[in-house]
């Protein structure tokens, strides 16, 4: 196993619990371990360390040594990164739960694609929240070389592995040789990729199987409004789960988050990013945050009477608002689809959502 330094950047000096470290001491650790992950999020990332009982932990503040968090590349806060050789390799970018953290800590550990036996499948599956498994012949080697490649550029947030020359296992999982499978653990959910074994491909699956559902994002600066967010759409939210995931930010945690978006910096807002396709619908600013509303809006951007925002922070010139008691942003009705029928009405709960 590798021997895991774990520091902690913080924003602030009220967090007690870790022992700060001086820059020097830093710099050393950095350099005397074979990887070093910088992180915050004291609640979520105490239990996180815990489970990993071969780590130590230590924290440097950076409101006192704003200097070597700058030095490293820490200019927004919360922030994980890991370092290796004394350079940083990797920046945690998931949900501040222990589980996901653990997780990613788990990940980086693992070779880029695992070998994985008939036997240890199964137990693998469940290895990640997201694993994607290639059934592949021993002497596919462009197939394996592809596939190395996807692995390559998602390796911060998935575990790939690969099944090699098992016919049996093959044939059990129901896929051809190449194939592959991608497995969502949190869910139960399986998504097998049907295509070309080609990068472009294999790329558009990963990102399709590992982000099927939108995300909704509830901006406001308090936290007695996004508690009253969570209260107003707890309901919603427990009668549809399949298809969106559903969060409330801070945006003094996400502080670019926003922008991001294309949303300006005045709370509350909100915006849809459809991750499939790489679309921004932002929420209308004066319209009511509440689960009749939220449906509303949700039906016209699925039905395409709301276009996405556009990258320069314009929204399409065609989206256009109605009369009378239409929401804002509305473009003028289609045929009328039953909400029951609305596949992107479903709320995602769990992990950091309501």
């Amino acid at each position: 196993m590798l021997k895991l330094g774990l520091a902690a950047w913080l924003a602030a000096t009220g967090v007690c619990a870790w022992e700060h470290v001086s820059p020097s001491d830093l710099e050393t650790s950095i350099k005397s371990h074979d990887a070093v992950v910088v992180a915050s999020l004291e609640l979520e990332w105490t239990p996180a360390v815990a489970e990993l009982t071969a780590i130590s932990a230590l924290s440097v503040d950076c409101s006192q040594a704003a200097n070597i968090c700058q030095q490293h590349g820490v200019s927004e806060y919360p922030s994980l990164k890991l370092f290796q050789g004394g350079e940083s390799k990797s920046t945690y970018l998931g949900p501040r739960r222990a589980s996901a953290i653990t997780s990613w800590i788990k990940r980086i550990q693992r070779p880029l694609v695992s070998e994985v036996s008939a036997e240890d499948l199964e137990a693998f599956k469940s290895g990640d929240e997201t694993v994607f498994l290639a059934y592949l012949n021993a002497d596919d080697q462009e197939s394996r070389k592809t596939y190395e490649e996807i692995a390559l550029q998602f390796r911060d947030e998935f575990t790939f592995g690969v099944n090699v020359g098992d016919e049996a296992a093959r044939q059990a999982e129901g896929v051809e040789s190449p194939g592959l499978k991608c497995h969502r653990h949190l869910d139960g959910d399986v998504v097998t990729f049907k295509g070309s074994f080609d990068a472009d491909g294999l790329k558009a699956f990963v990102i399709e199987a590992s982000r099927a559902w939108p995300m909704v994002y509830l901006f406001a600066a308090t936290e007695p409004e996004r508690a009253e967010f969570r209260r107003a759409l707890h309901k919603i939210g427990r009668s549809y789960y399949e298809s969106l995931t559903m969060t409330t930010v801070d945006p003094l945690d996400f502080p670019s988050l926003p922008a991001r978006l294309g949303l300006e910096a005045k709370y509350p807002c909100g915006a849809v990013h459809q991750l499939s396709k790489d679309r921004i619908y932002h929420y209308p600013r004066d319209y009511p945050v509440t689960p009749s509303a939220l449906q509303k809006w949700g039906l016209d951007v699925w039905q395409g009477r709301v276009n996405p925002w556009s990258p320069d922070g314009e929204a399409a010139a065609a989206t256009k608002a109605q009369q009378g008691n239409e929401m804002p942003g509305r473009i003028r009705a289609t045929p009328r689809v039953s909400i029951a029928s609305f596949p992107g009405l479903n709320i995602r709960i769990g992990r950091d959502e309501l």
